[in-house]
């Protein structure tokens, strides 16, 4: 199914780790274990050397208090043990940066409790990138971006936002056959430059294969380089 919609509500739906979410520190060991919640972040900016791989364990939900897991509890990403790190703004987290030249295909989280039982998740890092750009296009006709990408799952969101602009619009894609993510002319008429600024972002959300009973999330977020369209009446 494609979306065109001129609002970002749903795109505010889709980003984890909310500004809402408690930065307190807490200890695993000082909780129930079927209370934690696993949260999973990969992020990557088209143009960067490395995909940032990030989680953080909470208390009851996914806004609830951050946790440093205690020994013998663990993360590892890969088979490698992760450490934890800490802000005064984000709380205990567990964060890892790779190269992405060697990051494409499968990976997997093992977070293990106090009680050793492990929860095992893996993911796949496919390539994402806008192919066959215009140079310049027609106010009138509308612009079609074709992507490449792998298979789209269910869920998936494509976001394209204008940028420095002062008609600004974001069209959202969703999981469809067609690899075009299509911005209608009405959007290009309102435009008043001569080029259009656009910036272009995969979300994947998925569900996690091993819960404790408090649940979890993983969330991909891939983000290309901005591109520029001369705009023709």
């Amino acid at each position: 199914m494609l979306l065109n919609k001129t609002n970002t509500a749903a795109l505010f739906m889709l980003i984890s780790f909310s500004a809402c979410s408690s930065n307190e520190v807490g200890q695993s060991k000082d909780v129930a274990q079927d209370k934690i919640y696993q949260q999973y972040s990969i992020r990557y900016a088209e143009g960067d050397e490395k995909v940032s791989v990030r989680a953080q364990f909470r208390f009851a939900g996914g806004n609830g208090t951050t946790l440093v897991l205690s020994a013998p509890s663990q993360l590892s990403f890969d088979d490698e043990v992760v450490k934890v790190d800490s802000s005064g703004a984000e709380g205990a987290y567990y964060e890892v940066r790779k190269p992405v030249a060697n990051f494409y295909g499968k990976h997997h989280f093992i977070f293990t409790d106090i009680n050793n039982k492990k929860f095992d998740n893996d993911f796949s890092f496919d390539t994402f990138r806008l192919v066959n750009i215009p140079a310049s296009v027609s106010k009138k006709q509308g612009l079609d971006l074709a992507f490449e990408s792998g298979a789209l799952q269910p869920g998936d969101v494509i976001n394209v936002s204008s940028a420095k602009t002062d008609s600004s619009f974001t069209v959202i894609y969703e999981s469809s056959a067609t690899k075009a993510i299509n911005i209608p002319s009405k959007q290009l008429m309102r435009q008043k430059n001569s080029e259009l600024k656009l910036e272009t972002t995969l979300y994947r959300k998925l569900n996690l294969q091993q819960n404790t009973a408090e649940g979890g999330e993983m969330e991909i977020r891939y983000s290309l380089k901005p591109i520029t369209v001369k705009l023709a009446e």
